[in-house]
């Protein structure tokens, strides 16, 4: 279980990074500047905006691109948190516990699974510090408070915002929000005037980069301990820069795949829907991999002799209800194309994993 595990986990950290970093990216200036949509493959121009940030910042080194996400992250934590509280409060009387029912959905749970899966993976990303264990001074300590506080970090504005641009779009409008050009912006603009609205955008651009930069040092540093430790990729992705430390060919290799998937995905279904099919396989992916890891938590604590009912198995298992109702809900009621394909873009990556999982156990 562990090895489709840490494939899953691969391919959701590879698809991330290049459907939010990259066709994200030039998918919200798209909508943001409609003019640029009249020029041709100026998406490929926009989205090698973040592809070059990211990478020659994670290029030069851990310290240089953490620094920079580390300090732009706080300002993005502050502006979305502050601003969402000042929408809040603008709304006075407008404010409603019913956002927190099913009531807006009209009981349809089907709704509410595929709205989990993706507000689910929103809230991912703390786990990527995983990979900079060996980079980490007392690793055991340090990466678990990292994944602590940066979940902390994720939740407060997310959750506010999402509560904050409900309640400000109308509950009963909501079937409009989805298929409005940047609702956040128009309702940052609408409430909080055009400073508010231009510094959200800012802060909107930026969060496409220092995502960029986590997803990266993370994927980078996987592909070099898997060329460097197994026989599963080659060894020239181990090598490192004589002179930062870091795994500069896994990093080119990442640039370079990551660049033609956002080419070839984006020139089938444009930047926007084509980083919609890309970071859906990738939330089911996300979804997945947790959920393997979730079952296999208490054999693992057991074997380890460290089982503890509630925290090892009641816990885990409330979880493992919800992740395979998010799960049954992308596949159930099957999505218009093109959004059905990342259902079947993750099985076909899954069997292919299963398949090379049981070849190596029989070598």
């Amino acid at each position: 279980m562990g090895g489709i595990t840490g494939w899953l986990f691969f391919f959701n950290e590879f698809l991330t990074y290049t459907g939010f970093a990259l066709l994200s990216f030039a998918a919200f200036l798209y909508l943001l500047f409609p003019s640029l949509s009249t020029i041709r493959y100026s998406w490929v121009a926009l989205a090698l905006i973040p592809l070059a940030f990211t990478t020659i910042l994670v290029y030069r080194g851990i310290r240089v691109s953490l620094d920079y996400a580390v300090y732009t992250g706080f300002i993005e934590v502050s502006v979305l948190t502050v601003g969402a509280l000042l929408i809040i409060a603008r709304l006075g009387t407008a404010n409603t516990l019913e956002v927190f029912t099913t009531a807006p959905v009209h009981g349809k749970l089907s709704l509410i699974g595929l709205g989990l899966l993706f507000g689910l993976y929103s809230y991912g990303g703390s786990g990527s510090v995983v990979a900079l264990g060996e980079e980490a001074r007392d690793p055991n300590k340090t990466i678990s408070k990292s994944i602590i506080y940066g979940w902390l970090l994720i939740v407060a504005p997310l959750a506010l915002n999402a509560y904050a641009l409900t309640v400000g779009w109308g509950i009963n409008n909501m079937s409009s929000f989805a298929t409005s050009p940047d609702p956040g912006v128009i309702e940052y603009f609408r409430y909080l005037g055009a400073v508010g609205g231009w510094i959200f955008v800012a802060v909107v651009i930026n969060s496409f980069l220092d995502f960029g930069i986590a997803i990266n040092n993370s994927l980078t540093r996987m592909l070099y301990y898997l060329a460097r430790d197994t026989a599963i990729l080659p060894k020239f992705l181990s090598r490192t820069h004589p002179r930062f430390g870091t795994p500069k060919n896994a990093v080119l290799t990442v640039a370079l795949a990551s660049l033609a998937i956002a080419i070839l995905s984006g020139e089938l279904f444009g930047p926007f829907m084509g980083a919609l099919v890309i970071e859906g396989a990738a939330s089911i992916a996300f979804m997945l991999q947790h959920f393997f890891a979730t079952v296999a938590l208490p054999f693992y604590a057991k074997r380890n002799k460290t089982l503890d009912l509630a925290r090892h198995v009641v816990i885990p298992s409330a979880a493992i209800i919800l992740m395979a109702f998010a799960i049954m809900s992308t596949v159930y009621p099957i999505p218009a194309y093109p959004l059905n394909l990342p259902a079947y873009i993750v099985t076909a990556w899954a069997l292919l994993g299963l398949f090379l999982v049981v070849k190596r156990q029989k070598i």
